[in-house]
């Protein structure tokens, strides 16, 4: 889990670093930060997932926009997750993908639609949060996990984070849960972030104190998702568990 120490560095750091940015947009399209002819030595990122997904991508692509040496994939399908294949089956679909963009990383976000019953072939399956749900929505985590482990991609799977609504907090505290264990069996990286979206006394905030003295917005409006200025803080901080692994992909 990110130590409180951990966090107050990232913060110091983010800052500093703020206003450059949270300038410099990402473009939408392909997830590929600006550059010149990509080398053979450039390490390709995929980040895939919810809507989550997407502003970690948004977070990545500012803090990484003058690095050439990484390629960042945008595939995030915002309203989408493991519980409702029927509106985009992840499982089916990722072996494809992983085989068209050969990433070297991956980055992978989901929960925030799947507080909801599971369905499979168009019907209702389980009902959410019952032990029938638990076990079906534990087998399309693994089903995600399982050809990310066979092709030996480092992962990290972004886990959820505080929500305003105390409801919707449980829940999420709920599938975290679930998260975890499953992602430390398959060998990969579970990064937790609900920390570093609480503030003083571990509970929901709406904005963050740079050491400026400044307070600047860290969450949306509707208490799920993070503000750009969030997601830049996200971004650091899933930096400082990346960039080793990065290198290392990077050795011959």
């Amino acid at each position: 889990m990110v130590q409180r120490r951990d966090f107050l560095g990232i913060t110091m750091a983010w800052a500093l670093t703020a206003g450059l940015a949270s300038s410099a947009w990402a473009e939408t399209g392909t997830g590929e930060p600006r550059s010149s002819t990509p080398s053979p030595a450039q390490k390709t990122i995929l980040i895939f997932g919810d809507s989550m997904a997407d502003g970690v991508w948004g977070g990545l692509t500012r803090a990484l926009i003058r690095d050439t040496s990484i390629k960042l994939i945008r595939r995030g399908k915002n309203g989408t997750g493991l519980a409702r294949p029927d509106v985009y089956d992840w499982p089916t679909n990722l072996p494809a993908l992983l085989e068209a963009e050969k990433p070297d990383i991956a980055i992978v976000s989901f929960g925030l639609n799947d507080r909801q019953d599971t369905f499979a072939g168009g019907r209702r399956e389980h009902y959410f949060r019952t032990e029938a749900w638990k076990t079906s929505y534990i087998e399309r985590i693994q089903a995600i996990l399982t050809p990310l482990k066979d092709k030996q991609i480092p992962t990290f799977w972004i886990g959820l984070p505080i929500m305003r609504d105390a409801a919707v907090s449980k829940d999420a505290e709920f599938l975290n849960g679930l998260y975890e264990p499953a992602v430390i069996a398959a060998g990969a990286i579970f990064f937790p972030i609900w920390e570093l979206s609480t503030d003083g006394t571990h509970d929901y905030t709406t904005h963050i104190k740079g050491t400026d003295g400044r307070l600047r917005s860290l969450r949306n409006d509707d208490g799920m998702h993070f503000s750009p200025a969030g997601y830049d803080l996200l971004a650091q901080a899933l930096l400082q568990k990346l960039t080793p692994i990065i290198k290392a992909a990077k050795a011959p």
